[in-house]
């Protein structure tokens, strides 16, 4: 398991708990690596998994495209965009039902052979798209809107922030505390709202 852990150390020890406890010895947390050590973790990579649930874009899901390693990637926010009709979707996370497609991905040459022909298809559309053109028509359109009317902030934003994560790690981590904690969930509320000037 590759990338950097910082910020979600307890993440991190949960899943070193899990491996421990079901005695997996070849389940390794690499951490962050170099551009070097990344490419060489490509090269010898039969699959790539990926099971996250928020994605802006996921630029892995295109370096292993590009390295041709089949992929195999949970179909949610920007994942399936990205793939665009390369690699395998799923929709549940079933341990045996994902266990399943890899297994069928790399003992069927013929399935792998399909999955890659399909990445590189998605990788073609991808490398002809106009980046340059989109971005600069969007700050165009941007320029050229109407003012914004001035926006409207919690004055305790931070704090109500930092409080929502901590209650999604108990939530997370510690399921069993955080059903314990009253309705209000540990004083988080409706925020009150200010008006603030959008110039500054």
């Amino acid at each position: 398991l590759v990338g950097s852990h910082t910020l979600f150390d307890d993440y991190r020890a949960s899943i070193a708990h899990l491996i421990r406890r079901l005695g997996i010895s070849n389940v390794h947390l690499v951490g962050h690596v170099t551009h070097e050590e990344l490419t060489a973790l490509y090269d010898v990579a039969d699959l790539f998994l990926s099971a996250s649930e928020h994605e802006g874009f996921c630029v892995p899901l295109i370096e292993a495209f590009h390295k041709r390693i089949p992929v195999i990637a949970f179909a949610a926010a920007a994942v399936p965009a990205t793939m665009d009709g390369g690699g395998i979707l799923y929709e549940h996370k079933e341990p045996r039902h994902v266990a399943a497609l890899i297994n069928a991905v790399l003992t069927d040459p013929t399935l792998e052979d399909e999955v890659l022909a399909s990445q590189d298809e998605a990788l073609d559309r991808l490398r002809a798209r106009d980046f340059a053109g989109t971005l600069l028509g969007f700050v165009e359109r941007v320029r050229a809107a109407p003012r914004l009317p001035p926006c409207r902030v919690a004055p305790d934003f931070w704090k109500q922030l930092d409080l929502y994560e901590r209650l999604e790690e108990l939530k997370i981590f510690r399921p069993s505390v955080f059903r314990a904690l009253p309705e209000s969930r540990g004083g988080l509320e409706s925020p009150r709202v200010v008006s603030l000037d959008s110039t500054g």
